[in-house]
């Protein structure tokens, strides 16, 4: 099933025993903490699966996480997780199929949405200090008619233009009644308190004007907005053919996302460990979103 030549690209894929160090490690880094009494034993080994010594309840590295129930092994986890993180363009369903030997191509595609659930989580802070915020229109094609989604992204830009270089990016689909004037765009994806650069401070709702400094962007900044906003779909075209149901397109925008936040990180490892944690993080059940450890 694992194609045992990528294996020693990445030290957490070589055994079982590896993986279970590497992710018991991320899971409790300060020492294993019980997730039914909070009683931190420090002491505790390594193991997929430990008992509690004080309510002697048992607990698992995957309880309550993304890999909750699967019956993959660890192992195949972090294959497909280096994969996802090896291949900076993304890698689809069908290849992941392939790779993994896998019969059913529905298995390999709700495998890569429990690992772009992953790279959402850990790319879920809101960006913060002069960001840029755009929308514009995406078309995408499905089996029964072409949508034209309305997206908006904020970018996070060197603060008073010193410099070209921008930071993290977040995206998110509006619904059909929402507009780059109210207020989802500000709430979901940038910090209170942020310099917000829009394009009409007329069209804003007083509430964005009374949390945070809005100022009208340049034609430069607009300009830097289209680019990022056209590099995302020719992404989308080249890697999905646009052939994404409008109702999983979030989680193709949260993927670009963590590719363009972490593009210019050191190494491949870096990027593969970020997207562990993820992985790792305590859900809530049935829910994509992340609880206090």
């Amino acid at each position: 099933m694992i194609v045992s030549q990528q294996n020693s690209l990445c030290p957490p894929l070589a055994s079982d025993r590896a993986c279970v160090s590497y992710l018991f490690r991320k899971r409790w880094p300060r020492g294993f903490k019980c997730s039914f009494c909070d009683a931190l034993q420090k002491e505790m080994p390594p193991a997929c699966a430990v008992v509690c010594r004080y309510c002697r309840k048992q607990n698992s590295i995957t309880a309550h996480t993304l890999m909750h129930g699967s019956k993959k092994s660890l192992v195949a986890w972090m294959l497909v997780a280096w994969q996802f993180c090896l291949r900076e363009q993304g890698i689809s369903a069908r290849e992941l199929q392939r790779l993994m030997e896998l019969s059913c191509y529905q298995t390999a595609w709700s495998w890569l949405q429990k690992i772009r659930q992953a790279a959402a989580l850990v790319e879920s802070a809101k960006c913060q200090g002069t960001v840029l915020l755009c929308h514009h229109p995406l078309s995408i094609a499905t089996a029964q008619k072409t949508s034209v989604p309305e997206i908006a992204f904020a970018l996070e830009l060197e603060p008073f233009g010193k410099s070209d270089k921008s930071g993290r990016v977040r995206f998110v689909v509006l619904n059909e009644t929402e507009s780059e004037a109210g207020m989802t765009p500000f709430n979901s994806m940038i910090e209170r308190g942020s310099l917000v650069l829009v394009r009409a401070l007329n069209e804003l709702p007083l509430s964005a004007l009374q949390s945070y400094s809005c100022v009208q962007m340049t034609d430069k900044q607009e300009e830097k907005g289209k680019y990022l906003f056209e590099e995302m779909e020719v992404w989308l075209n080249s890697v999905y053919r646009r052939a994404i149901d409008v109702g999983h397109l979030q989680s193709y925008l949260d993927e670009f996302s963590f590719r363009y936040n972490t593009s210019s990180w050191s190494d491949h490892f870096t990027v593969f460990d970020h997207l562990v944690t993820g992985l790792v993080t305590r859900v809530e059940k049935n829910r994509g979103t992340s609880n206090e450890k």
